[in-house]
């Protein structure tokens, strides 16, 4: 006598439905860190972007409108703005053309987490003569509180390098 058993097909055990999830928490756990830290980095970076942009514009409006420029930094209120003007007495704002705006740039409200560290410039604020020569050399580092990024404006060409 023959007997015939019914093959199991079509379906998982609960043993294997608890490996595959026990995988996928593994995984879970090792990439979302990973994952929080490349968004804060690309922050960073979206920021450092910015700011050297600004540099960069200030001094180009400087040299092509031959008039002189600035970006005054506040560090405790994490913003900075530019202007253009014959003295720093007189200035008028200058629009940010990248947010068509002349308000303050609260680096924070656009790259959540990133911050000003410190600025070496006098009286943290930057000029850039009709020649595009800045008034000082120096520095502007930007924080997300585990990395820090620093742009460096070079005294005698008035070059930004991030």
């Amino acid at each position: 006598m023959k007997v015939f058993y019914k093959s199991r097909s079509g379906g998982f055990t609960i043993i294997e439905l608890i490996v595959v999830i026990v995988i996928i928490g593994i995984i879970t756990i090792v990439a979302v860190p990973q994952f929080a830290n490349t968004l804060r980095n690309k922050r960073l970076y979206d920021a450092v972007e910015k700011l050297n942009d600004d540099l960069n514009y200030c001094r180009d409006y400087a040299i092509s409108q031959h008039t002189n420029t600035w970006i005054r930094f506040r560090i405790a209120q994490n913003r900075y703005r530019l202007f253009y003007g014959t003295s720093w007495a007189t200035r008028i704002r200058l629009i940010d053309p990248a947010r068509n705006s002349t308000a303050w740039f609260t680096i924070s409200n656009d790259f959540i987490g990133v911050s000003l560290q410190s600025v070496s410039f006098t009286r943290r604020r930057i000029s850039f003569d009709w020649w595009g020569t800045p008034s000082e050399g120096g520095t502007v580092v930007l924080t997300n509180g585990t990395n820090t990024h620093t742009i460096t404006v070079n005294a005698e060409t008035g070059y930004v390098q991030r």
